[in-house]
């Protein structure tokens, strides 16, 4: 199942050195990010690698974060993949650097009495905790506050900082009342919105890193059970990625994703899904 995989990834790298969603497509900073992760330390993989973090590199923008792809000039939440991929594979440096303050300092939406109602009346949340936005002065939102969060831990002052602690606390705040994590708030109209394998895996991996001791073990259950509905391949490949990062394992979970794998090695013909699931196989982000 693993070496379908990386041929099937290896083989649809482009000529620029990064990789696109799909085979054929341009290249774009999510699925080449992700590519670089689940290929990192494996000995045969490095001369790709290497074109990859080159491509990556020129990507970057002027203000040090990433757009969508290398024309991109507007930065956004594909910082933290880029960023979260150049350290691990590349070592720090003057690229991850910029990126990460970028991401430290990115503007959230500005309150207004009226969103602030709203969000502690409706959405039953507390308005004036910053995660992070999918977009620079946009909503803060679940998955771009976790991948930050992974892609700004690895430095001792930033993840001892107040911005950090912040983020622990966001991450309490939009907790689902049953456990686990959805996309956004955890409540709209008084009624409880249910948790997501994949958001809430995500989370999971960033208390990992940042604050292990957090992690309630109903949040763990709740991902289980999420990933026994369904869950979706992303869904299984990040709830499985979680779980073996916190010593656990769902042996059934492999299964379902093995039987997903299409005759090219990859899935869904998805370069990165193929990827997140082979990170997942593999047991590091």
């Amino acid at each position: 199942m693993k070496s379908k995989a990386l041929t099937y990834l290896l083989s649809n790298q482009n000529a620029d050195g990064g990789w696109g969603y799909a085979p054929l497509q341009s290249s774009a900073i999510e699925p080449t990010s992700a590519l670089l992760l689940a290929l990192r330390d494996i000995a045969n993989c490095a001369q790709s690698s290497q074109r990859a973090i080159e491509w990556l590199r020129r990507a970057q923008n002027s203000d040090g974060g990433w757009g969508f792809n290398l024309n991109d000039a507007e930065s956004g939440w594909q910082t933290a993949w880029a960023v979260l991929a150049l350290r691990l594979t590349a070592g720090e440096g003057d690229g991850s650097r910029r990126g990460a303050k970028w991401l430290l300092n990115v503007q959230t939406m500005q309150l207004t009495p009226a969103t602030i109602q709203f969000s502690m009346k409706t959405l039953k949340i507390d308005p004036y905790l910053r995660g992070w936005p999918w977009l620079p002065g946009e909503a803060t939102w679940i998955e771009p506050t976790a991948l930050s969060v992974l892609a700004l831990v690895s430095e001792a002052d930033i993840a001892s900082s107040a911005r950090m602690n912040e983020a622990i606390q966001y991450f309490q705040d939009r907790r689902c009342p049953r456990g686990g994590w959805n996309v956004g708030n955890p409540i709209m109209f008084n009624s409880a919105l249910p948790a997501g394998a994949h958001t809430t895996a995500l989370v999971l991996l960033a208390l990992s890193k940042l604050a292990p001791k957090r992690i309630n073990p109903e949040d763990i259950k709740v991902l289980r059970s999420e990933m026994g509905r369904g869950g979706g391949i992303l869904g299984l490949a990040f709830g499985l990625l979680a779980l073996r990062t916190l010593g656990e394992d769902d042996p059934l979970a492999e299964v379902r994703l093995s039987e997903m794998q299409g005759q090219n090695g990859g899935w869904a013909d998805d370069l990165y899904k193929t990827a997140v699931v082979l990170m997942a196989l593999r047991g590091k982000i």
